[in-house]
């Protein structure tokens, strides 16, 4: 039997969240679909894509408005002219620009516009992706409920994430992966408390390092450690500031950061905002107890049986697989002097949940039956019944 065209359209296979479910499902249904990947560029690939078909459209992003317009039309020419010669069935795009592209690129083609970041629904571009797109595929329902609302769109669907929990658990156990210096941190004592992401203002950090420091003052023996890429000097410096730099470690980039993450009495999610924090359901995995702010999109719906039960995002919640807590408000602010009421709190949960062993240990249990709703399996049977859809 002659087996569907699926192609997967993101601008770069880069470091970012949507190129790394853009790799993921192409290699988890390259069994089912003949997969073919388009990006504009190859530049400063990183994802593994051996054995599929990645096509290079050779546009990269250009600045200025014209030459951005330019770059539009000749990226709906050439796809135009893929769609056509492969014969694609499906056309599943991640990300505004490819997005954008693949709806004006539309042949016999069913096209699925994926939205995986919540600012995207304030891109330029997204009333015309709604109206385009036969499909528009959100990660989380959250976000998909706002997208129906404000956009109207032919159909609408959500796909979480996948996390592949097997691989996640197995990869903990590789020990050989973990430097010097972090073995040395890991074999202290004291509760650790772990969290990951890149440098960024939107992971929220300032508030984790006082929430910390307040953490520490009930707790001497516990640490910190944040897993992610970036030089973190201004970070680095307020944990000067708060006296805790000796309790603190940030690892930088880590090729396999489930070998740490094992070794986590709590992981923590202080984002002001997310598409779907993939680092939340990682954590899991590893059957680490979680703790996170309510920030749109995802914690709820990852921690939560019935999401709907838990959308004051000013309130502490003991939800079903983990704690919600509400979220920061305020600017960017690192002052060592300034710690609000709201990292008081974060801290006080956190303080009491680590306190007690027995919540404790019934979070790490729920953790890591809760990954499995977000495990590999599920994301292909959920694309699969989303392509059967008419």
């Amino acid at each position: 039997m002659r087996r569907r065209k699926m192609l997967l359209i993101t601008p770069m296979l880069h470091q970012g969240g949507f190129e790394r479910i853009c790799a993921m499902t192409a290699k988890l249904l390259r069994e089912v679909y003949e997969v073919h990947i388009v990006v504009f560029t190859k530049a400063d690939m990183f994802y593994d894509v051996s054995g599929i078909d990645v096509i290079d459209l050779n546009l990269p992003a250009k600045a200025g408005k014209i030459n951005k317009i330019v770059n539009i039309i000749k990226r709906t020419l050439r796809l135009r002219a893929i769609k056509k010669k492969l014969g694609i069935n499906i056309s599943y795009s991640f990300g505004t620009t490819a997005n954008i592209v693949n709806v004006l690129s539309k042949t016999k083609d069913t096209t699925w516009a994926g939205i995986r970041g919540y600012g995207a629904l304030t891109d330029s571009g997204i009333g015309l992706i709604c109206r385009r797109a036969d499909v528009v595929v959100s990660c989380t329902k959250t976000m998909e409920a706002d997208i129906c609302k404000a956009f109207v769109p032919k159909v609408s669907a959500t796909l979480y994430n996948p996390c592949d929990t097997a691989k996640i658990r197995a990869l903990s156990e590789t020990q050989d992966d973990i430097l010097p210096q972090d073995r040395a941190f890991l074999g202290r004592e004291g509760a650790l408390i772990v969290s990951m992401g890149r440098e960024d203002d939107l992971k929220g950090f300032w508030h984790l390092l006082k929430s910390f420091s307040l953490i520490k003052k009930a707790l001497p023996s516990a640490r910190l450690m944040i897993i992610g890429d970036g030089e973190y000097q201004e970070y680095k410096q307020l944990a000067d500031s708060l006296a805790i730099a000796d309790a603190v470690l940030f690892t930088g980039v880590c090729q396999n950061p489930f070998a740490l993450l094992r070794y986590a009495d709590v992981y923590v999610l202080t984002s002001q905002t997310e598409g779907f924090p993939n680092a939340l359901i990682e954590a899991m995995a590893c059957g680490v107890p979680c703790v996170s702010v309510n920030c749109m999109t995802g914690p709820n719906e990852i921690l939560a049986d019935d999401f709907t039960k838990f959308c004051d995002r000013s309130q502490t919640y003991e939800a079903d697989y983990g704690i919600l807590t509400g979220i920061f408000t305020g600017e960017k602010n690192l002052c060592a002097d300034v710690i609000t009421k709201e990292e008081q709190a974060f801290a006080d949960t956190l303080i009491s949940l680590l306190r007690d062993k027995v919540r404790l240990d019934a979070y790490r249990d729920r953790a890591g039956k809760r990954a499995e709703d977000f495990g590999v399996d599920v994301y292909v049977r959920r694309i699969l019944a989303l392509a059967q859809q008419k």
